[in-house]
């Protein structure tokens, strides 16, 4: 006999629906260190991908941290294989009419800004390659290539065609706009002014509901530009920088090597427990983002140095 169909008892209360699962404290100091180890380098993240895993078919939905896996694989071959620096970070989020879907910042070489020289019309004017739009079109098609049918609008990659540094912090910060509301990042008896800053006080971007995002790992980073990278000083493919030796001046004024490879461990201005916006970000998105003058803008008055000396 066949197995009658279930019946949904209506006297019984619905499930519940799952929480929230907002970006925590420690998910901000992953990007925001990444973040800030790429703009070091000027690896800026003006161009995002944003990964709509529902519109890839449910065989995909089904299986979003095997797929998300093989499309970084997939990223770092690209990269690689046309010798570009890999750096990324992402954030996964799931809304209510897109389901889960993956924000992903990269790094790609576009035009150069105004205020530098374009070398690439300087040195190869008629064969400079146009990365931006190969990856677009590498990025748009690779959904199709892995379950053999069109998804349109699957994946949506943005991103001006010139390289525009403010933009680094703006799409970092669009990341982690569903953040932990309640999250304390400095106490009001430690801070300066006396009020308590909260994490949704580093991140210029309006709140968002993230959703029951259900993978284990909220926010991440290439690692490229993880705490091994950032120990050595310098991301994976600026290796060359290591032969370097750089050298301070010790306190009985012997010269000693910085480093095991002869440049400093990267700690970012978050780690070193900066919480004041104007310190965490430079002046030009500072401005951008709230119309005021950032302190560094301003000419800095004669002041005597203080040396501490016995009287």
């Amino acid at each position: 006999m066949a197995n009658a169909p279930a019946v949904t008892n209506p006297f019984l209360p619905s499930p519940s629906p799952l929480a929230s699962r907002g970006i925590t404290e420690s998910d901000f100091a992953v990007l925001y260190s990444a973040a800030e180890f790429a703009a070091a380098f000027e690896l800026y993240f003006d161009t995002t991908v944003t990964l709509s895993w529902r519109l890839m078919g449910p065989e995909v939905e089904g299986n979003v941290p095997c797929y998300f896996a093989a499309f970084t694989k997939c990223l770092r071959d690209w990269l690689e294989v046309r010798t570009l620096p890999v750096a990324w970070v992402y954030a996964h989020e799931c809304g209510r009419r897109i389901g889960l879907h993956t924000h992903l910042n990269l790094y790609v070489p576009g035009v150069p800004p105004d205020n530098q020289p374009d070398l690439q019309k300087i040195y190869q004017p008629c064969t400079a390659p146009d990365y931006r739009g190969e990856f677009r079109a590498w990025a748009r098609g690779w959904p199709e290539r892995q379950v053999g049918r069109s998804t349109p609008n699957a994946i949506r990659v943005r991103g001006p065609k010139k390289e525009t540094p403010w933009l680094h912090w703006l799409t970092t910060s669009y990341l982690l706009k569903c953040h932990d509301c309640r999250a304390v990042v400095q106490s009001a008896r430690n801070a300066p002014d006396g009020r308590t800053v909260y994490l949704g006080d580093l991140i210029a971007w309006p709140w968002r509901d993230p959703g029951p995002v259900p993978l284990k790992r909220r926010v991440g980073a290439s690692r490229s530009l993880g705490p091994d990278r950032r120990a050595l000083g310098v991301p994976g493919g600026f290796d060359y920088l290591l032969q370097k030796k750089t050298f301070q001046v010790s306190c009985d004024s012997v010269p000693v090597p910085i480093g095991a490879h002869g440049r400093p461990p990267f700690r970012s201005k978050y780690e070193d427990g900066i919480r004041d916006v104007r310190g965490l970000y430079p002046a030009p998105f500072y401005e951008r983002v709230t119309r005021l003058v950032h302190p560094a803008s301003l000419p800095e008055p004669a002041t005597a140095r203080v040396i501490w000396a016995p009287s």
